[in-house]
């Protein structure tokens, strides 16, 4: 009788590639170690480039997640990332390097454009299995003397952002969320990315629960990522929005309005 195959689980990489990191993953994760790719439904591994999630044997799950802020279309944002709609609504005058706290850190990336245009970005990731991919995804940035400092400005916390919230020892600048996009009524598939973090047993997180934490916060301005044609989260109807062609980013003010701009 053929075993059940474990939801998720850690594969256990050549010792010349991955040294003791799968076993120290597999423990910080509380995940089991094996040595057969099809002994899971959904699997962590570390291959040439990084640590990955994968789904073994799916024809139309095919690719492979992985953090990488070297990637070609994301290195070319980077170059001006002052033209980014998320860095103009997070924009606070006067400051230089604000604090931001992105709350709902997911790959990072919105975080690691907020810290290429100068912000001090700490990242709160609720999930930890996400949180390790973007953690081996930082390090590796941290390693490239093009992304070192933007990297070096980045901070990762494990955890609930509505208990990380609170216990802020310094008041941020900007709060940023972003939270998962409503389910498509279309029949299109969404991109791989996305369906490969939907598979992962995620921890309850209410997004619509999250805004009033984030408002709570003595920050200047809290800033949502929205779908263009979705309503307000939590029905809160934002200060201002900057839209684009397919988001828009809703912006509350906050305390110290008077020292940032829109």
């Amino acid at each position: 009788m053929t075993p059940t195959p474990f939801p998720l689980a850690l594969l256990l990489a050549d010792p010349h590639h991955g040294g003791d990191r799968p076993q120290c993953l597999a423990e910080a994760l509380a995940l089991p170690l094996v040595e057969d790719s099809q002994a899971a439904t959904l699997l962590l591994q570390f291959g040439p480039e990084g640590l990955e999630l994968v789904k073994p044997n799916d024809p139309l799950l095919p690719g492979r997640l992985r953090v990488d802020f070297s990637a070609r279309d994301f290195r070319r944002r980077l170059l001006h990332p002052g033209r980014e709609l998320l860095v103009q609504a997070a924009k606070v005058r006067g400051c230089r390097q604000p604090l931001v706290i992105d709350a709902t850190a997911g790959l990072g990336r919105d975080g690691f454009l907020l810290a290429a245009a100068g912000c001090r970005v700490r990242m709160i990731e609720v999930n930890p299995v996400v949180a390790a991919l973007l953690t081996d995804g930082l390090e590796r940035a941290r390693n490239s003397p093009a992304l070192a400092p933007t990297a070096g400005r980045i901070e990762l916390v494990v955890g609930d952002a509505r208990e990380q919230l609170p216990r802020l020892s310094e008041p941020p600048d900007v709060v940023f969320l972003d939270p998962m996009f409503p389910e498509r009524t279309k029949s299109a598939l969404v991109g791989q990315e996305l369906r490969l973090l939907q598979l992962l047993d995620q921890k309850s997180c209410d997004p619509e629960a999250l805004l009033p934490a984030a408002l709570a916060v003595s920050s200047r301005k809290v800033v949502v990522k929205r779908p263009l044609k979705a309503g307000p989260l939590a029905a809160l109807v934002p200060s201002y929005t900057r839209k684009g062609k397919a988001v828009r980013f809703d912006v509350y003010v906050g305390k110290g309005m008077e020292n940032s701009s829109g």
